[in-house]
């Protein structure tokens, strides 16, 4: 087992279920393409049993974030 495989937080890690992942920013369902193009998505790996997608959120990315009034 990789080290880093071992110590990785199980949060981080989303299924692809019939091109839809969960986004926990959105704390939804979004579909796939907008998921893999998130600044946050660490790895997709496809060709495992159950696909997934890895990120690791770090905060509100600035096009989410409403402008201070």
């Amino acid at each position: 087992m990789n080290t880093l495989t071992f110590f990785r937080h199980p949060g981080d890690e989303h299924y692809i279920d019939q091109g839809h992942v969960f986004c926990p920013l959105r704390e939804r369902d979004v579909d796939f393409d907008l998921c893999a193009g998130c600044r946050w998505v660490t790895a997709i790996d496809l060709k495992s049993r159950l696909p997934v997608v890895r990120c690791r959120p770090t905060g509100l990315p600035g096009w989410l974030g409403r402008p201070s009034l």
